[in-house]
């Protein structure tokens, strides 16, 4: 009986993970002199500015170095090997589903407690894979005012999508319809959260859940010529990304308030003297955010546990 419920149960998290695509990201890059001639072995180090997470790697003896897995946000890189100067660069911005190259880092001929630092540049053009996509960062997502608290209403800044749906007075689950992307058809899209899917399978024109957005970190929109794990759906795939705690506490209110005192009446109701129609919509929320830890005994460093609740 037991090896029978381990088998069901190993079955169960497979099936769920069929479900699932990878949201996390590539960082890479490739560390040279200043003739541009590779070094090998240097310590590369990628450190999360929010939570500490730290990530490390060694350049090959073709300079390259790579950072498989890792998770949205910014980071900073330290590069260190013998006879050239400490490299840091600051502020690297990654994305979900994203291959981030720096290209090459030079390094400088000097002693490794010397130092260089610079601030990384958003790179304008995606240089390590064909896929065309957009990114609604999570300041966008909270702070851009939209009526009825629907992140799908934003999607329409990003080119290539186009939003037909003008029944966005509140979050439902039918949010979804009426995103083309690309020209395709709005039943032909994905999507996830945090990678695990939230349309309905049967008719892929519902969602089972739809985040609120005070609890959203980012939404990555891919629209074409995306790699081949994110081929179940032909006409797109939409991520949202749910935010994660860092370091220190951080948390939010909000009261969202809709009445028809607050509005004007129209020309033809006021030259008919007719009352302005109801229209009554209130949304309020607050979320929370931080480490999780024990003083002395779980977590003490705050860099290994987070929590978010929204």
């Amino acid at each position: 009986m037991t090896r029978l419920f381990s088998s069901a149960f190993l079955a169960f998290l497979l099936s769920t993970a069929a479900f699932c695509q990878s949201v996390s990201s590539t960082v890479n890059g490739a560390i040279v002199d200043s003739t541009g001639a590779a070094i090998p072995g240097a310590t590369c180090k990628l450190t999360h500015q929010s939570t500490g997470a730290v990530y490390t790697a060694t350049s090959g003896a073709d300079g390259l170095f790579t950072f498989p897995t890792v998770s949205a946000g910014s980071y900073t890189l330290s590069v260190q090997v013998s006879g050239f100067k400490a490299l840091q660069v600051n502020d690297v911005s990654v994305t979900s589903r994203e291959i981030r190259s720096l290209g090459n880092l030079a390094l400088q001929v000097g002693e490794v407690r010397e130092s260089v630092s610079v601030t990384a540049e958003g790179a304008a053009v995606q240089l390590s894979s064909a896929e065309r996509s957009g990114v609604l960062t999570g300041s966008q997502v909270n702070n851009i005012a939209l009526k009825g608290r629907d992140f799908f209403a934003l999607l329409q800044t990003i080119p290539g999508v186009v939003d037909t749906n003008s029944a966005r007075e509140t979050t439902n689950n039918t949010a979804g319809s009426g995103i083309f992307i690309n020209g395709n058809r709005d039943n032909q899209k994905n999507v996830s959260v945090d990678g695990i899917t939230a349309m309905d399978t049967h008719s892929n024109g519902s969602l089972s859940f739809q985040p609120n957005m005070d609890s959203i970190g980012e939404v990555k929109i891919l629209t074409s010529n995306y790699q081949a794990e994110y081929g179940r759906n032909s006409g797109g795939a939409i991520t949202a990304i749910i935010k994660s705690g860092t370091k220190e506490f951080h948390g939010s209110g909000y009261d969202f308030y809709r009445h028809e005192s607050l509005n004007a009446n129209s020309f033809f109701n006021n030259r008919s003297d007719t009352a302005k129609a109801p229209y009554r919509y209130r949304i309020s929320g607050y979320s929370m955010g931080g480490p999780a830890y024990i003083p002395r005994v779980l977590n003490t460093g705050k860099d290994k546990l987070f929590f978010v609740w929204s």
